[in-house]
């Protein structure tokens, strides 16, 4: 049983990471922040940044939690 929990999840977690990754805030185009650019240095912030730090705190625990566990053995 433990074996089979195993194997999953060897293969489920580059699978997850690769996931997270692709649509992570990171991936995006960065054409519209140099859109939103004000010559007057008035900057105009649209929505909120706290689930985007949440994100990224949770890939880079599934990073340190892949990495750790391949540095047991």
């Amino acid at each position: 049983m433990i074996d089979m929990l195993r194997r999953s999840v060897r293969r489920t977690a580059p699978i997850l990471l690769a996931l997270g990754l692709f649509l992570s805030p990171a991936a995006t185009s960065t054409t519209r922040a140099q859109e939103e650019f004000d010559v007057n240095g008035a900057s105009k912030s649209k929505g909120d940044p706290v689930p985007y730090y949440l994100g990224a705190g949770l890939l880079s625990m599934l990073v340190m939690f892949v990495v750790a566990k391949s540095a047991r053995r």
